[in-house]
């Protein structure tokens, strides 16, 4: 026997399918909470190139920049739910920001999205100036400690994934750094060269070519084992201060809370389908990032750690911009 509770669910169990196949409608539009030009952006291009042919339906990139990513993150979180607005999320916007600067994050990142899935992620390098008088990680640290002083370590912005990456350093090598805030990452990499600075915490495909032309000094990558760019850099993991450790700039589709789970499942299975392509992939890797397949249930854990590991950074280093 059919009872009556099976009756009243079967029009929501046939519906579902039916909004995913009459999904979208219209051209989809993936803002990106950055300006042009950088990896979120590339990244973004690439993917919304990928989801066009697969969707059948353009995708059309809209860079929405300013307050480092929050303003384009927050215009997505109020937008209408139907799958029409994507977001490109990052780390910075959705795990630090709302301790770094909550007097401008208006939104919550696990309340306001919906996590379709992961596109790329990206590690992070410590880097040195030629003359640094140390040839590896734990002669740098070694170093340090000799220097009351500290040494200066350059970013692009306070509050970023790069500088807490280099306060979780100062902190578990018991050495002091000194962050120097960028506004200009570019400039960065020209001082470090000409001995201006120390130290700079920068994503590998920044750093990846000065490195091999000995530009610079390479001191460590933040992810868990070697990276191709830089197959001979030694991950953080490998130092007794740092066992376990493993720290990733991140892409990873979103959606406005409250879209039809028909439609998450959609473009999450479109998405594992494209992590799984090989010429994506290829696509991917070619521009220097690492690709990563998530689930949305694995990227809504990921946030809740990613949130209480840089709650704990910020306010163990009292970092604020507002």
């Amino acid at each position: 026997m059919i009872d009556r509770r099976s009756l009243l669910a079967a029009p929501a169990l046939l519906a579902a399918p039916a909004v995913a196949q009459s999904w979208p409608t219209r051209p989809v539009t993936l803002v990106v909470p950055f300006a042009a030009g950088g990896n979120v952006d590339t990244v973004a291009r690439l993917a919304a190139a990928e989801l066009a042919r697969r969707l059948g339906q353009s995708v059309v990139v809209e860079n929405v920049p300013g307050a480092g990513g929050t303003i384009g993150t927050e215009r997505v979180s109020r937008a209408n739910p139907d799958g029409h607005t994507l977001l490109i999320g990052v780390e910075s916007p959705f795990a630090i920001s709302p301790f770094v600067t909550p007097g401008a994050v208006r939104y919550d990142p696990l309340r306001d999205f919906e996590p379709i899935g992961m596109l790329a992620t990206l590690p992070i390098t410590l880097v040195g100036r030629p003359d640094l008088p140390a040839a590896d990680m734990a002669a740098l640290i070694a170093f340090a400690r000799t220097r009351p002083e500290g040494l200066t370590f350059a970013t692009s912005g306070t509050g970023t994934s790069l500088h807490l990456l280099g306060e979780i350093i100062a902190r578990r090598a018991g050495v002091k750094l000194e962050h120097v805030p960028y506004r200009l990452a570019a400039q960065i990499s020209t001082d470090l060269m000409a001995g201006r600075l120390d130290l700079a915490v920068l994503t590998v495909t920044s750093t990846a070519p000065l490195i091999r032309d000995g530009r610079i000094k390479a001191f460590a990558i933040s992810s868990a084992g070697p990276h191709p760019a830089l197959p001979d850099l030694m991950p953080l993991s490998r130092l007794p201060e740092f066992a376990g450790f493993e720290m990733l700039a991140w892409q990873a589709l979103f959606a406005p809370a409250r879209t039809d789970p028909a439609i998450i499942h959609r473009l999450a299975t479109e998405l594992d389908a494209m992590q799984a392509d090989p010429e994506f992939r290829a696509r991917l890797t070619a521009v220097g990032m690492t690709p990563t397949r998530k689930t949305p249930e694995e990227m809504t854990a990921l946030l809740r750690s990613e949130l209480a590991r840089y709650e704990e950074v910020v306010r163990l280093a009292n970092i604020r911009s507002d």
